[in-house]
């Protein structure tokens, strides 16, 4: 085994061991990324079986912030993008898809009279290349990126971070604050129905399922009971 090899092997053990581990229902409850911080983030362990072709993720947050931020991140030793769900302004997202990336205009909650949860779901379907991204149950226009692609196994999921390298290199100025909510992730794409309504009934089971999630806090990150 190479040296790099090696490394990369010591790193992907040292994220599974470190930390505070659980596996629980997180129901009524949601983190809070109280401050940014290039330390603090969750470390999530879905189990992956084979390669993804397709993919829905859907997750909610609350935040004032205006300043670039990640919702979620995967990365692999091939791509620190397998997977990036980005807010890139108010009014801009930007998602990757195994290292391609795409610009979404959406609507700007900062302007509205009273600061509102967010919940965004991305799709990705590796046979048309065709990726989703719905705000708040309404669909924007789509577009395409990663015809033909398979997302890798060997991936590292992350809450609130941004990674420009496998399981770090983060950037303070890209970190996410505020408080996340109800993440979950399928290994296939979801019908519109489901994501118009943000059903979570008699939908096949997740691979990231907040009601019975396996994650690591790392750093700053606090479990609260939800406010609304």
């Amino acid at each position: 085994m190479g040296e790099r090899n090696i490394l990369l092997l010591l790193l992907l053990l040292l994220l599974s061991f470190s930390g505070t581990q659980s596996h629980t229902n997180l129901d009524g409850k949601v983190f809070v990324f109280p401050a940014p911080s290039v330390t603090s983030y969750v470390l999530l362990k879905p189990t992956l079986e084979d390669l993804l072709r397709q993919l829905t993720v859907c997750v909610s947050f609350y935040t004032d912030l205006t300043r670039p931020f990640s919702l979620f991140s995967a990365a692999s030793q091939q791509h620190d993008n397998e997977i990036l769900l980005f807010k890139h302004s108010p009014t801009e997202y930007h998602i990757s898809v195994g290292g391609q990336s795409l610009a979404f205009s959406v609507t700007d909650n900062a302007y509205k009279s009273i600061r509102q949860w967010e919940t965004v779901c991305m799709t990705w379907d590796s046979v048309t290349g065709i990726v989703q991204l719905w705000q708040d149950g309404q669909p924007l226009p789509r577009k395409g990126a990663a015809k033909g692609y398979r997302i890798k196994k060997d991936l590292v999921f992350i809450l609130g971070q941004d990674q420009d390298s496998l399981g770090g290199s983060f950037d303070a100025k890209q970190s996410f604050v505020g408080e996340m909510a109800d993440l979950y992730m399928w290994d296939t794409v979801l019908p519109p129905e489901y994501l118009r309504s943000l059903r979570r009934d008699s939908v096949p089971t997740p691979l990231l399922d907040w009601k019975s999630l396996e994650f690591e806090v790392k750093g700053n990150v606090v479990t609260e009971c939800a406010l609304q």
